[in-house]
């Protein structure tokens, strides 16, 4: 089942905005949700009160990158690079019961060894060119598939995806589509997500 997996970013979210903005999410129905501020500008108390609400709305509030802010503001998990703190080390510090999803790019052996070292979800990307990583390499929809034929682990895609390219992976089995721009340009929030479900049905 494709389900919208949203990102934050220190532009199109800021602190001052972030929590409305996640709050319009959670109402949209967005089941999961990641702030990622590559910026460092962590608010603590507002990242706790969030984690807080995306419990009362049975919605996962993800990390990126920071093992020790997750468990600081109590969120649901964290997602991590390769160059991020190990897996294992995420969750002797977070624990049994916490969401870790791995970036493995368009690399299968990532992949691979994510898996086997416990996480719960794998993801590939960049799909498409994307405003919010313009470097990232791109990652062959071929790679989607045969991860999809490989492991029976939750997939998450990312990268440039939007309601007029989902049509080209919407088919292919993945669990998560991460998203970030289309969510916050263009109208509103829900709106939004509204043409981004219509496409996802189409």
């Amino acid at each position: 089942m494709n389900q919208i997996y949203a990102l934050t970013d220190q532009n199109f979210t800021p602190n001052n905005t972030l929590k409305a903005q996640i709050n319009e999410l959670l109402n949209s129905g967005v089941k999961i949700i990641q702030y990622r501020n590559k910026s460092q500008n962590h608010d603590i108390s507002l990242l706790k009160e969030i984690a807080k609400i995306c419990k009362s709305y049975n919605s996962k509030f993800i990390i990126n990158d920071d093992v020790n802010l997750a468990k600081i503001v109590q969120a649901s998990g964290v997602h991590i690079g390769k160059d991020d703190e190990s897996l294992k080390r995420a969750r002797d510090i977070l624990g049994y019961e916490a969401f870790i999803g791995v970036s493995c790019y368009s690399n299968l052996n990532l992949a691979r060894n994510a898996i086997k070292n416990g996480a719960d979800y794998i993801a590939f990307g960049s799909l498409f060119p994307s405003s919010s990583k313009p470097n990232a390499p791109l990652c062959p929809l071929n790679i989607i598939k045969e991860a999809r034929l490989k492991f029976k682990e939750k997939i998450a895609v990312i990268g440039g995806i939007n309601s007029s390219n989902l049509n080209l992976i919407k088919d292919i089995g993945v669990d998560y589509i991460a998203i970030i721009s289309a969510l916050y340009t263009g109208g509103p929030i829900k709106d939004n997500i509204d043409k981004l479900n219509r496409a996802l049905k189409g």
